[in-house]
Formats: C-alpha cells, sequence, structure tokens
C-alpha cells in the first residue's frame, strides 16, 4: 500500500484532511509507530519505507493501523497541550484553553480503548495495558521419578 494513501486516510480520521493540525513528519512517526505496535500484538510483519507499507494490509488489518496511527497522533497533540493550557481575560473577551490537555487525554484513552477491542475481537485475547504479559515464555516442567528404595 502508498504510504500517501495510507497518510490521506490517517488525516482523514483524525479530522485534518488539510494537513492544518499535523505535519508530514508527526504522521509518518504515528504511523511507524503503529505498525510496530500491531506488528506486535497481531504477530504481523508489516515493514514500511519512505513510499510503501508491504505486505498490503487487509481492510482489518489496515483498520487496526489507522486506530493505533490516530491514538499516537493524539498522544503528540496531548504532549504538546500540556504548556498551551491558558485562560486569559481581555475585556469582555475571554479564552478559556484549560480544557484542552484534557480533552486531548480523553482522546487517547478512547482511541486506544476502541484499538484494545479490535485487537481481541481479531486475536480472541483480552489486551490489558495494565497487565504486563511476557511474550515467548515456555513453562518448564519437571518430572520426578521415584526409585525404589533397597530393603
Amino acid at each position: 500500500m502508498l504510504l500517501s494513501d495510507l497518510l490521506a486516510k490517517l488525516r482523514m480520521d483524525a479530522g485534518d484532511p488539510d494537513g492544518k493540525l499535523f505535519s508530514d513528519a508527526e504522521c509518518r512517526r504515528a504511523l511507524a509507530r503503529a505498525v510496530i505496535r500491531v506488528n506486535a500484538d497481531l504477530g504481523t510483519t508489516y515493514t514500511g519505507n519512505e513510499t510503501e507499507l508491504t505486505p498490503d494490509p487487509s481492510d482489518e488489518h489496515l483498520e487496526v493501523i489507522l486506530v493505533a496511527a490516530h491514538a499516537f497522533l493524539a498522544g503528540m497533540r496531548r504532549g504538546a497541550s500540556v504548556t498551551t493550557g491558558v485562560v486569559f481575560q481581555s475585556g469582555d473577551k475571554r479564552v478559556d484553553k484549560s480544557k484542552t490537555f484534557d480533552s486531548w487525554a480523553s482522546l487517547v484513552d478512547s482511541l486506544w480503548e476502541q484499538y484494545r477491542q479490535m485487537v481481541s475481537a481479531m486475536t480472541g485475547e483480552y489486551l490489558d495495558d495494565g497487565i504486563l504479559t511476557p511474550h515467548g515464555l515456555n513453562p518448564l516442567l519437571y518430572e520426578i521419578e521415584t526409585k525404589p528404595r533397597d530393603e
């Protein structure tokens, strides 16, 4: 899939089709992080370069990648909004941007919950960011042998 098509879909989902809210670099970084996360959670092997994502994701996987990328974008904006939450007034005009951080934080939480539900539906596993689940561990089984005692 062409990266330009993927970026256009992400911008549409993020409500930024004109590219005024998020830069291309932010969108590319969010997509790269999303691909890494989806590969880990779904066991896929998607790779991206400057022009395309290979192999072409199925529609179901594409939606998961886009939701994760959107969550990463919202997280970037949440971090940037920490210092911009101001309230000021000039005469009868008042500007209140104190809730910006909370709005972005709420969106991030909502998107990650949607992501977890989508991945859980695909894998049958319950994903919880509060639970650390190591991958690649196998149980070690010991067999106890009993020897007859010499009497």
